[in-house]
């Protein structure tokens, strides 16, 4: 299962400025040759899959939230052959929306603008999946308050993405069984315990 940061939560009163930064960004994504060290995104896997993460693009705008870019395929030289989809941000979101409620497994970003903490904690866990969670703040009181209180399997403070092998991951929702990866963890998933004893001197029975 994915780990994608697809649904993100913003102060009412930074939406405006996010969505700017968010923008810059999507201006920095290299789309082109895997194979090519300067690229940092490619294709999708396939052409139904394509398909498919495009269905939920126009259930998204079908649904109310604006396309804040992409919102189609690539065009233009080198994107003629491939599964490609354009880097994708919704804006104006809502927790009941599809894009939001349902993994796509395609490029594609949910906005979402919140008043206060406690409402934030609430929606964040109002998910069937529980995978990963990450804050950004410069308050790392307020962070590790609010990340103990995230029902998720991973979470990141200040970054996203990064899975050491020691780190595993993960669910804490009602996803079908998800076993953890990566660390220790990973051995205690994958085995069952069964205990042993030999005795190399005489058995003294009680009887």
């Amino acid at each position: 299962m994915c780990t994608n940061g697809t649904r993100v939560f913003v102060p009412a009163k930074c939406k405006a400025a996010f969505e700017q930064k968010i923008l810059a960004r999507v201006e920095r994504i290299r789309a082109g040759d895997v194979f090519d060290p300067q690229t940092n995104f490619g294709p999708l896997v396939s052409f139904p899959h394509r398909d498919n993460v495009l269905r939920y693009i126009a259930k998204g705008k079908e649904e109310g939230a604006r396309v804040l870019c992409g919102g189609d395929v690539l065009k233009g030289d080198g994107f003629d052959n491939g599964a490609w989809v354009a880097p994708t941000v919704f804006t104006d979101c809502r927790d009941e929306m599809t894009i939001v409620r349902e993994e796509i497994f395609g490029p594609v970003m949910s906005l979402l603008t919140y008043e206060s903490e406690d409402e934030v904690i609430r929606r964040a866990n109002d998910t069937d999946y529980g995978l990963a969670a990450g804050i950004v703040t410069a308050d790392l009181n307020r962070a590790h308050r609010v990340i103990h209180q995230l029902e998720a399997g991973i979470c990141w403070i200040n970054t996203w993405g990064e899975s050491p092998a020691e780190m595993p991951v993960g669910r804490l929702q009602t996803l079908p069984a998800l076993v953890a990866r990566n660390g220790v963890m990973t051995l205690q998933s994958y085995t069952q315990v069964k205990s042993i004893q030999v005795e190399m001197a005489k058995f003294q029975s009680i009887f």
